[in-house]
């Protein structure tokens, strides 16, 4: 009878372990335009789109939609990753609605705790290059503002922000949400 009972659990971890990867694997969030999203060690991102853009001097074919992403990481140092590119199939940013995918054609970086680096520089994403690694390291409060040119005839459609970022320190982890716009 013991090894009947041990049998079953050994049975039963196995099915929950196997159970708990399935579900695990698709841990991407949705989320609601403006809602906080807390992660880890007191790391919090918010996505908005503004209806201002500061990226008047890049020249786009249809209709500007810029994204911000507030990052809040209190008064813990944070470092995190993700690859930003102009290609919407390896960036990880990118807008997307029923007809297609579109990735960022630029961004400015606002944090200010690293002083003078501080630039706010608008900087346009080459398609020709595929790299777009990006390492973040900031603390307290700052910005990823991206801009998307989208097509004229799509520019009322409804989109969603898809983003995934890796949280270096103080924890390493993993992260996608989807954004409705």
């Amino acid at each position: 009878m013991k090894r009947f009972f041990f049998l079953a659990a050994i049975i039963i971890s196995v099915a929950l372990c196997a159970f708990s990867q399935v579900k695990g694997g698709d841990s991407t969030r949705q989320l609601r335009e403006g809602e906080a999203l807390q992660f880890g060690d007191g790391l919090s991102v918010r996505v908005t789109k503004s209806q201002n853009s500061q990226f008047t001097s890049v020249k786009l074919k249809g209709q500007p939609v810029v994204v911000i992403v507030d990052f809040d990481s209190g008064k813990k140092a944070t470092s995190l990753s993700y690859k930003l590119t102009a290609d919407p199939k390896s960036s990880d940013f990118y807008l997307s609605n029923a007809a297609q995918k579109l990735a960022p054609v630029a961004v400015i970086e606002d944090f200010p705790t690293w002083g003078k680096d501080n630039d706010k520089e608008v900087e346009v994403l080459d398609p020709k290059e595929s790299g777009g690694g990006v390492v973040l390291s900031f603390g307290q409060k700052g910005s990823v503002s991206l801009l998307f040119d989208v097509p004229a005839q799509q520019a009322k459609t409804a989109f969603k922000f898809s983003m995934k970022l890796r949280t270096v320190a103080p924890a390493d982890e993993q992260h996608s949400f989807v954004v409705s716009l």
